[in-house]
Parts: C-alpha cells; structure tokens; sequence
C-alpha cells in the first residue's frame, strides 16, 4: 500500500503520519524522556509559528491580560513609591493574575472534550503534573528567597 502523492503547494509534513511512523518503527525502543521532551517543545514551537493555526480571539486576550497582570504584581514588588500601599497592590494583582489564569485555562479546557480517550487522559496527567511542578518550583523559590532575605540558612530539625 503506497502512500498517496503530496498536493501541489503541501510542502508541510503531515505530522500524524510521522508520529505513527516514529510509534510503529521501534515499539520496543523508546527515546529518553529528555530527547521526547526536547522534540516536543520542538514541535509546538514550530507550530506556534505557524500562521494556518486559527486562534481565537479570547485566546489571545487571556493570554495577553495574564502578562499584563503579573507584570503589574512585578512592579508593585519593586516600584519604591508603592511602598505604602504595597500590600494592596501585591493582593489586587494577585487576585488579578488568580482571575486570568482561571480564565486562561477555562478558555482552552474544553478542546480535551474533542480528544481520543487516550489523548484526553495524557493531557489531564500533563496538566496535573504542571501544575504540581509549578506548585514545588514556587515553595522551593519561596524558601530559597527567604533564607537569602533573612541571611539564613534553612535548617532542618532532627
């Protein structure tokens, strides 16, 4: 069975044929988690450039209002005229930013509905796994911060 000629103006590789060909080629060889990770970001780089790809306008306005709202809790942070209404600040962009990544993940949540169930699973586990790495990167940064901000070191006790 021969696989159908390209198109005339399709120079794009179809990228579910090359992913079935890379499952089926070595079942039992599996990259390293790293090479996987590496192609992956490789491949949703080169199809954020893509200008085919529609997004929706909501998309792009959560997207645009979360920089806007962390870049606001960074300047509240570190303008020194805030500093009497620092804490204000740092709590109004912090329900600010809470509201937009709300907003940003509900926008694009629905999409995992149009999944194959295996699909649907793998993207929950990368979400929930995201999210958990988010929540370690920050309680260690928070610690690291801390102890440097104090000029202590973290001890644990016996």
């Amino acid at each position: 069975m021969s696989e159908p000629e390209p198109k005339p103006g399709d120079d794009k590789p179809d990228t579910q044929k090359d992913t079935a060909k890379l499952q089926t080629h070595d079942v039992g060889q599996r990259r390293s988690r790293w090479l996987s990770s590496l192609a992956a970001l490789r491949y949703v780089s080169g199809v954020q450039k893509d200008n085919e790809i529609k997004v929706r306008d909501s998309d792009k306005a959560t997207a645009i209002s979360l920089l806007l709202c962390c870049a606001a809790a960074l300047v509240c942070l570190v303008v020194p005229g805030f500093e009497a209404y620092r804490v204000t600040f740092v709590l109004a962009a912090d329900v600010l930013v809470g509201i937009s990544l709300l907003a940003y993940v509900a926008n694009r949540f629905g999409i995992v509905t149009t999944f194959l169930p295996r699909q649907a699973l793998l993207t929950w586990q990368l979400m929930l796994g995201s999210s958990l790495l988010g929540i370690f990167l920050t309680i260690n940064l928070a610690m690291i911060i801390a102890s440097v901000i104090q000029n202590t070191k973290i001890i644990i006790p016996p």
